[in-house]
């Protein structure tokens, strides 16, 4: 799932360099920019406590959530794997 969150990234950034005109992928890549743009950043809520009690950097935790949201830090609130 986590190379699904950088695929977004690269969705996005496509987008960007390369305007989409109109139809049914513009309308994606506007619902998987919203989300990516606003949808991470909340998570951070969620993903700095838990940095801080995994005993991790701020700013690892930001740069994790910001680039790969809950398939990171949900796995590591389970316990799944360790940083």
């Amino acid at each position: 799932m986590m190379a699904g969150s950088v695929f977004g990234w690269l969705f996005i950034l496509w987008g960007i360099f390369f305007p989409i005109e109109g139809g049914v992928i513009k309308a994606l890549w506007l619902f998987v920019l919203f989300g990516w743009s606003i949808l991470h950043p909340l998570e951070l809520a969620v993903s700095l406590p838990l940095g801080k009690e995994k005993g991790l950097t701020p700013e690892y935790v930001f740069f994790k959530t910001m680039l790969f949201g809950f398939t990171w830090w949900l796995p590591l609130k389970l316990g799944v794997f360790d940083e």
